[in-house]
This record gives structure tokens, C-alpha cells and sequence, in this order.
């Protein structure tokens, strides 16, 4: 199933077992809105299910983003610009097109070089 515009409806489909997304007509719809203009970020949910979540992040530069321990691994994947990404033992500086993955427990914040977007991706480690 394809997720069609707009997405911030009720009925949005957020799990089928086929999304697909035009990345560049999402990031322009983010950067459209209200809360993207008067505020530090915005962002869209773009996948959730029991076991993962794909989410769309938009920041304008120097706005921060604190990551606390987790027990999920996560990806980020720059869409736009650039931000530096500090952990306990090392500090990486991604640009477009470049990923990043953390293995869960590891506390990190995520810095907007320039304004930036970037692909979060969080695997949902069952707990048992």
C-alpha cells in the first residue's frame, strides 16, 4: 500500500506492510508548516510498528537534540545539511548522504551543523 499526502491526518496509515515516500515532497511539506517557521524543528512519523519506527526530522541550525539511553539500536541518515553527533566516547560530523547506526544504551546528542534533515530509524527491541 503507498502512503499518499496529506500526512497530518487521523487516518494516515503509519503500518502496511508497503509504504513508500517521496522523501523531497515530505521534506517540503515539513519545512511549509507553521511549526517548522516559527519553531526549532519539525517532524513527521512516517512508519510505526511494534518493532520499528521511521521518522522525518527537519532542524534549523544550532538547534539540539538529546538522545537519553535507550534499549533500541537506531539509525540516522542526513537528508540536508549537516549536524555533529557527540556520544560519551566519540563526536562524528555527518553530511548529506552519510549514516550513522548506535547500538542501544548509547546516550547521545545530535547538533544541527546548518539547517538539516535526517532519517531516524528505531528498531523496537522486544523486551522478554
Amino acid at each position: 500500500m503507498e502512503n499518499t499526502l496529506p500526512f497530518h491526518t487521523p487516518d494516515r496509515v503509519l503500518d502496511a506492510p508497503l509504504l513508500t515516500f517521496d522523501l523531497t515532497d515530505v521534506v517540503n511539506l515539513l519545512k511549509q508548516e507553521d511549526v517548522w517557521k516559527m519553531g526549532e524543528r519539525n517532524s513527521i512519523t512516517l512508519m510505526k510498528s511494534t518493532y520499528m519506527r521511521v521518522v522525518l526530522i527537519a532542524l534549523h541550525e544550532q538547534t539540539e537534540m538529546n538522545f537519553h539511553q535507550s534499549g533500541n539500536m537506531m539509525s540516522v541518515q542526513i537528508i540536508e545539511g549537516s549536524v555533529t553527533i557527540q556520544t560519551d566516547k566519540k563526536t562524528e560530523q555527518l553530511k548529506k548522504g552519510c549514516l550513522l547506526t548506535l547500538h542501544e544504551e548509547t546516550k547521545h546528542t545530535l547538533i544541527a551543523m546548518e539547517a538539516s534533515v535526517f532519517l531516524l530509524t528505531i528498531a523496537i527491541c522486544p523486551t522478554g
